[in-house]
């Protein structure tokens, strides 16, 4: 991911990417990543409708349905949270508190996840267990969890460049809003993965 699609370049020397230029490289980038996703799940629902029943075992694990409903509950409120950071900021104020709350709660998501792992692992279902519905279920989950934790990072970046230097004003947010972008985005994909994965039965 470039600086210049996440960011506004506000160093002096530099050519600085229009506002407009700097949305158009995270939409793209996000439209990439969207492929990924719509590759991942495309294959997932292949695999699952070619099994005459899934889990293709039947003493698999099951999924904690609902302890990730409530882990999701938080990644979409997550969502919220950053748009009113970034209300806030178009509003003359620093949105920091907003932006602490979003930190929590993307944090609280990777850690629930972190023990749902943890718990399927000890209950037998791993990458190389429990043959495709094990793999594709850890590969899905893992790469949504891996950009989950980028997001978290990025979010972790805004709040201290806000806290140290204020750099985000009504006139000048661009970093503010492409992170917003893929925060939402991720948000959005893992609605998909929770109600293919968990939900359909």
């Amino acid at each position: 991911m470039s600086s210049a699609t996440l960011t506004h370049d506000e160093h002096a020397g530099h050519a600085p990417a229009s506002p407009a230029t700097a949305k158009f490289g995270m939409i793209m980038f996000l439209s990439s990543e969207a492929m990924l996703f719509a590759g991942l799940i495309g294959g997932y629902i292949v695999l699952r409708l070619s099994q005459a029943q899934w889990p293709p075992f039947p003493d698999s694990p099951h999924l904690p349905v609902f302890l990730t409903g409530v882990n999701t509950v938080f990644l979409v409120a997550s969502s919220f949270t950053y748009h009113f950071a970034e209300g806030a900021v178009q509003k003359g104020r620093r949105g920091l508190l907003w932006l602490a709350v979003t930190i929590l709660l993307g944090s609280i998501f990777v850690g629930v996840q972190c023990y749902e792992w943890t718990h399927l692992y000890h209950e037998g279902l791993w990458f190389n267990k429990g043959g495709v519905y094990g793999s594709s279920f850890f590969l899905m989950t893992g790469f949504h969890g891996a950009h989950v934790m980028i997001g978290v990072l990025l979010i972790i970046w805004v709040f201290l460049r806000q806290l140290f230097t204020r750099c985000y004003t009504p006139a000048r947010h661009v970093s503010l809003g492409n992170v917003g972008l893929y925060w939402h985005f991720v948000d959005v994909v893992w609605i998909f993965l929770f109600s293919i994965v968990y939900l359909w039965r």
